[in-house]
């Protein structure tokens, strides 16, 4: 897949197995796309809790590529895997590959950025040389830099979605759950009736800004563009009209 890293074999590597449950897919029986993105939160969540990295702060996700070339449907067993790849000053590149159990086969990549930012005050800190100790050179010698931190102005003409978060899509730091924001892609896709298959390939890009909460809610807007059999779908979480978070999927029909 697209710009993926392989592990070292210096590199700890940690990996989880399930399988595709009925809360995680479409009428169709394909995994979701807010699915996905929680699989993938969620063995990157695991892995830092099973090498203590979870007591050196808060990390926090930035950025977030998912390279699709299948979406696994009901009832398949995958392998989620996942690995540092690179670092910065205070954040780290997290590489992690959804695979099927039976074939080996790659469906689903991700190059992640994680910020690790103070407990108390949410503030950027440095990572400490432990953290390489942990998981290998790999980690401190490809540099990461992070794109598009700071909010940009809310594009002109794009549509907005009546679209609405829950007390419960909040997380233990009172952020809206990352996997959250892609439940209003899958709203966006069904109502524009731009239909999914689970062999569709496609790239997935978000970018955190800033958090949004049930107290501090964002506006939903998107626009979708159509060109050379590419169907764009851009999503703006927004607050006076400066975005917050943003998501672009791009599909190749």
């Amino acid at each position: 897949m697209t710009d993926i890293i392989d592990p070292l074999d210096s590199s700890r590597q940690f990996q989880v197995s399930r399988r595709v449950a009925l809360s995680d897919t479409d009428p169709t029986g394909r995994l979701r796309l807010d699915a996905c993105a929680r699989f993938l939160q969620d063995v990157a969540a695991f892995d830092a809790i099973d090498a203590d990295i979870s007591e050196m702060g808060n990390w926090v996700l930035r950025q977030n590529n998912i390279y699709v070339s299948s979406l696994p449907t009901y009832g398949e067993t995958i392998n989620s895997k996942t690995y540092l790849t690179g670092s910065g000053r205070a954040w780290v590149e997290r590489t992690s590959l959804i695979s099927d159990v039976t074939s080996g086969t790659t469906l689903i990549a991700a190059r992640a950025v994680w910020v690790l930012t103070n407990s108390t005050s949410g503030t950027p800190i440095s990572v400490p040389a432990s953290l390489y100790e942990i998981y290998g050179p790999l980690a401190r010698q490809h540099k990461v830099s992070i794109r598009d931190a700071k909010r940009q102005p809310l594009p002109p003409g794009a549509s907005q979605l009546a679209w609405q978060s829950r007390f419960s899509d909040q997380d233990i730091l009172s952020h809206l759950n990352n996997a959250t924001y892609l439940e209003a892609l899958e709203e966006i896709l069904h109502r524009e009736h731009i239909k999914l298959e689970a062999g569709q390939k496609m790239t997935c890009q978000v970018s955190y800004r800033e958090s949004t909460s049930y107290d501090d809610p964002s506006d939903t807007y998107f626009s979708i563009t159509k060109e050379g059999g590419i169907v764009s779908v851009d999503v703006f979480f927004a607050k006076n009209g400066q975005v917050r978070t943003s998501i672009c999927l791009n599909l190749d029909f």
